[in-house]
């Protein structure tokens, strides 16, 4: 039984949970209780130091997830992933400019574009402008 199976079983009204297999409740065990830690987390910090059986951890998380009609909001946490901004290319003359300038390599460059994009950017944009004659 895959993750999200197991854990809509979890919060499910019907007998599907009682019929799963020991194996099943074992593999999934630790995902449900790092779920469950989402909105009950002592509980799911004292499953985890008291080392308990996997399968009774699942079963005292089915008692408590009986009590809901159907999985709760909680339960599957989104990150919103932030859009991509249109990523600046310098021209291969800024671009040369600015590594002999800084006297490093391409590997350096692409290093630093990955930690510090926006001053790396903000450093090219200079140069360009530079180069075109507006920056006077």
């Amino acid at each position: 039984m895959e993750l999200f199976d197991y854990i809509k079983t979890i919060f499910s009204q019907n007998k599907d949970f009682e019929e799963l297999k020991e194996y099943s409740k074992k593999k999934n065990a630790f995902m449900l209780n790092r779920f469950m830690s989402i909105n009950f987390p002592i509980q799911a910090q004292m499953f985890n130091k008291l080392n308990i059986n996997p399968v009774g951890v699942a079963d005292s998380w089915r008692k408590v997830g009986i009590r809901y009609k159907r999985t709760p909001p909680w339960v599957f946490t989104k990150t919103k992933k932030k859009p991509k901004d249109s990523v600046y290319s310098p021209s291969d003359e800024v671009l040369s400019l600015y590594l002999k300038m800084n006297e490093i390599g391409m590997r350096e460059y692409k290093d630093a574009m990955k930690y510090d994009p926006d001053r790396i950017t903000a450093d090219l944009k200079m140069i360009q402008k530079q180069i075109d004659g507006s920056g006077r």
